[in-house]
């Protein structure tokens, strides 16, 4: 899909939510991708970490998921599905973690040993996060936050962001200036949707709303909206 020059594309945000703050908040992690760092020398703070210095099982770990997700979800989502990177936990590497300068990090909140990180991509821009969480016997223990084959509905591939504009703007009137778009997924209705935010544009201590729209990523003919809040303080 090309881009087009309607809205700025860095208000185009990621949507879902990894959920790892459940499972590894604060947790002395190395996190591992393809093409990540080869030095053998691990830093704390440093870029991920090539996956290929990851612990043995990982890979066939990763496998396992992805089997899973394809099992689930079936193989039009799968296909749009991409692997991000993997934390995994290291309980005895805590002290060098603290010694780098990670005083908070601690073992308080380690639900679980590995914690893997996909993308759901419709196009090249939109992001929506998936987060898979295994404890130390490869067990995934969160819940899947996408729809089963039995209801996912493929997104509109003939969607543009100024298309989402255009609908907006008929929806609701007073949605300008965009703060950002992104896709969600609703766990009840089990369908995507591209959610479009309203900029508080003359921010005030307090309660500050906003308009939403919400477009059916399905069925781009259903539209609705919403006013929302954020408290700001300063």
């Amino acid at each position: 899909m090309i881009f087009s020059q309607c809205i700025d594309r860095k208000k185009i945000s990621y949507g879902g939510d990894w959920g790892f703050v459940d499972f590894i908040h604060r947790c002395p992690t190395y996190n591992f991708t393809f093409g990540g760092d080869t030095s053998r020398n691990w830093n704390a703070l440093a870029d991920p970490i090539d996956i290929m210095q990851a612990p043995s099982e990982v890979l066939t770990l990763k496998k396992t998921i992805d089997d899973k997700i394809r099992d689930f979800a079936g193989e039009l989502f799968f296909s749009k599905v991409f692997f991000n990177s993997v934390e995994i936990i290291y309980a005895d590497r805590l002290k060098a973690f603290v010694d780098s300068g990670r005083q908070d990090v601690t073992l308080k909140y380690c639900k679980a040993k590995y914690f893997f990180y996909y993308e759901f991509k419709p196009d090249t821009i939109a992001t929506y996060h998936i987060g898979i969480a295994l404890d130390k016997n490869g067990n995934i223990i969160n819940k899947f936050n996408f729809p089963s084959k039995d209801y996912y509905k493929s997104i509109d591939t003939t969607f543009t962001y100024c298309k989402l504009l255009e609908i907006a703007r008929k929806v609701q009137q007073n949605i300008d200036p965009i703060e950002e778009i992104s896709l969600e997924y609703n766990a009840k209705t089990k369908r995507f949707y591209w959610l479009l935010s309203q900029e508080v544009v003359d921010q005030k201590e307090g309660t500050n709303y906003f308009n939403q729209v919400y477009i059916d990523a399905f069925d781009l003919t259903k539209a609705t909206t919403s006013r929302a809040s954020v408290r700001v303080i300063y």
